[in-house]
């Protein structure tokens, strides 16, 4: 009787187990988080976890019960596809990344959900903690519907070995196009934009609801005739990337974190480079200052979710949390929009050149960068209207024609485009 009772009490052990298993797994609350593989800069990144899963074990150590999920391996060229595919089945997750160009999309849409109340209600999360460049790029006809979880910034990367060697020193923060003439036209410069310039000249080009534009506005021409002046110099000369790195050319704008690439181990190691870099901000113009562009990349809540509480805490610990924040600085793929993190980083580790690329002055780069930044406008037509502009105004440069009569033709080309 006793062997009969075994099997039959063994079962009802498993038994019992499981169905406390299925309670266990009912009383567990899942926050999804909508995430990709990878660098948003498109810049080497050994560890694309890292600071996300940092940030979950914060949160679920003070969420008791509630567990956080991705899907790993998702990568960034196929992570607009994924969450669209993700929002059609009715799958949205609870919190996720904004692809680029798809703010305003999502916003109109109804798939983003407005943080305005969410914000001021629990009155943690303040404006000024952020840089402004970074915070508006989540805002939307005076709604906030994403929050900054890491931003990007354009600056002139400087081959300081190769101005030693010729007797020159590294121009001040506050450089300006006459002193990036002159030193360009000597040591050679790759990379550098009408839109640099255009933005270091004052210039925005479009309104916030991109129904306007400023192509034919005067500083847009100053900006136009520095690239054609720079241009009619250079005369056929036509440097690449690879002058850069072999040391060919002093000069070459990058993002932040393509500049913590080549100035980090092992990148500096494996490419051989012989050479120390410093770093500027882009040359002032005559009626602007050391002004560049600024990308931010954005967390956002699913209109939809249940748990929005738990949502917006999690977007919270991702966003707010100075040691999450302090990871994206180390991590060294990006900077925090997050004033204090970006303040309190030493960036770059022991083992970089140039001496750390000195603590003190990158955050003073990135502080003076961050603050006076010009980001990317999310109207739809955006992309559409810089690729055709874009590509008139360099076959203005390229045949040197009248600025004044071209750019208003393109001014005028330009609102008929954002009139459709």
């Amino acid at each position: 009787m006793g062997r009969i009772c075994l099997p039959v009490f063994a079962l009802l052990v498993f038994a019992c187990s499981a169905l406390l298993f299925v309670n266990a797994r009912k009383d567990t609350v899942v926050i999804e988080l909508g995430m990709f593989a990878g660098s948003n800069w498109n810049v080497a990144n050994g560890n694309s976890y890292h600071t996300v899963d940092k940030a979950i074990s914060i949160f679920e150590a003070a969420h008791p019960g509630v567990k956080v999920h991705y899907y790993s391996g998702i990568r960034k060229s196929d992570y607009d596809e994924w969450l669209s595919e993700q929002i059609l089945s009715g799958k949205t997750p609870d919190v996720f990344l904004i692809p680029e160009n798809r703010f305003v999309m999502l916003v109109k849409n109804g798939i983003l959900m407005n943080l305005t109340p969410v914000i001021e209600m629990d009155g943690v999360v303040k404006h000024w903690e952020y840089f402004s460049p970074s915070w508006n790029a989540g805002e939307f006809q005076g709604k906030q519907y994403a929050l900054p979880y890491q931003t990007n910034y354009m600056l002139m990367a400087v081959n300081t070995t190769l101005l030693k060697e010729q007797g020159l020193e590294m121009p001040a923060m506050d450089w300006t196009w006459n002193d990036f003439y002159d030193l360009s036209t000597k040591m050679g410069m790759y990379g550098y934009t009408w839109q640099d310039a255009v933005y270091s000249n004052g210039v925005q080009l479009f309104d916030e609801s991109g129904t306007k534009s400023f192509f034919s506005d005067p500083r847009t021409i100053e900006a136009v005739r520095f690239m054609q002046r720079l241009k009619e110099h250079s005369g056929n000369r036509r440097f690449t990337a690879a002058d850069f790195d072999g040391g060919k050319v002093a000069f070459m704008p990058m993002s932040y974190a393509q500049f913590c690439t080549y100035v980090s181990y092992p990148y500096k190691v494996y490419k051989d480079f012989s050479y120390e870099w410093g770093c500027l901000p882009m040359p002032a113009g005559i009626s602007g200052g050391n002004v560049s562009e600024v990308k931010t990349l954005m967390l956002g809540i699913n209109s939809k979710t249940r748990n929005l509480r738990l949502s917006y805490d999690l977007l919270k610990t991702l966003v707010h949390d100075l040691s999450v924040q302090a990871d994206v600085c180390d991590m060294k793929q990006g900077i925090s929009p997050l004033r204090i993190a970006c303040a309190s980083q030493s960036y770059l580790n022991e083992r970089d050149p140039y001496e750390k690329n000195s603590r003190e002055y990158i955050q003073k780069i990135s502080a003076e960068i961050l603050n006076r930044g010009v980001a990317v406008p999310k109207f739809p037509m955006y992309a559409q209207a810089m690729a055709s502009a874009d590509s008139e105004i360099l076959r203005i440069i390229e045949e040197h024609q009248n600025t004044d009569t071209a750019l208003r033709l393109l001014q005028q080309n330009v609102q008929d485009m954002l009139a459709r």
